[in-house]
């Protein structure tokens, strides 16, 4: 794996396309629907955040190192710690829309088809650097990573299940069904559909991480399944009820 592009990180190079594909993204669908543009540049920049300041915070908080002073040192977001950004975004933009937005059903549509993309190049970053690796493994599609690693990637010269492509595998096929749903009758449900879908997914694939990256707090689930599988589930009633709900249009909510 390629970790430097002329003394740059492929992380940080593919990071960065990541997110100008979101805002190219935005900005196409708000167009395709006829939502003012401004309000792709909006999501775009609450993506941007999220997956820098956003995704900081988020990691600092659960490990009990917030330090606000932190956020200025531009430094500081080269440290490890920036898986938190999808879900940031999504708790940032879902309540925008959902007070300040005129078609939300849209809108909120274009805040998961805008993420696979993205995604799946953060997760491209991640097989360059060598982290979110999994465990050891003896199939035929086993990995192996390079020296030149840190402590926090994985180990150099080990087969192991390369768990960053069966993340981007599963968002790839989300991005497909993603588009089915949208344009038929489910369009206006892509949020909880893609909820519902990566929370399966990112949980299955949580099976085949390095042990030593887990820590089980319900039974065999680590504490990402467990949320992972119980945001599936809500997201998979929320449906039930939008669609019982669409049996009386009067009782749905257009807005």
């Amino acid at each position: 794996m390629l970790r430097e592009i002329n003394g740059v990180l492929t992380y940080a190079i593919v990071y960065t396309l990541g997110m100008m594909a979101f805002i190219l993204l935005a900005l196409w669908l708000c167009h395709r629907r006829e939502i003012p543009l401004r309000n792709g540049v909006l999501l775009g920049l609450c993506y941007i955040w999220s997956m820098n300041t956003g995704a900081r915070i988020l990691y600092d908080i659960l490990n009990n190192r917030f330090d606000w002073i932190n956020y200025f040192d531009p430094g500081y977001y080269m440290q490890p710690g920036m898986w938190g950004g999808p879900l940031v975004y999504l708790a940032i933009a879902t309540a925008g829309i959902l007070l300040l937005a005129r078609d939300r059903r849209s809108m909120l549509d274009i805040v998961v088809l805008t993420l696979p993309v993205p995604m799946i190049l953060a997760k491209v970053a991640c097989f360059a650097n060598g982290c979110c690796y999994g465990a050891v493994c003896s199939l035929p599609w086993a990995v192996t990573f390079p020296e030149g690693g840190t402590e926090r990637t994985a180990p150099a010269g080990v087969a192991l299940h390369p768990t960053q492509l069966y993340e981007i595998l599963v968002l790839a096929v989300i991005a497909v069904v993603l588009v089915a749903l949208g344009r038929g009758r489910w369009r206006g449900t892509l949020l909880a559909w893609f909820v519902m879908l990566y929370g399966i997914g990112r949980s299955l694939t949580e099976f085949f991480r390095a042990p030593e990256k887990l820590n089980a707090v319900i039974g065999p689930l680590t504490l990402s399944q467990a949320a992972c599988l119980a945001a599936a589930l809500i997201a998979g009633l929320a449906l039930i009820v939008i669609r019982h709900l669409e049996r009386d249009p009067s009782r749905y909510p257009t807005r």
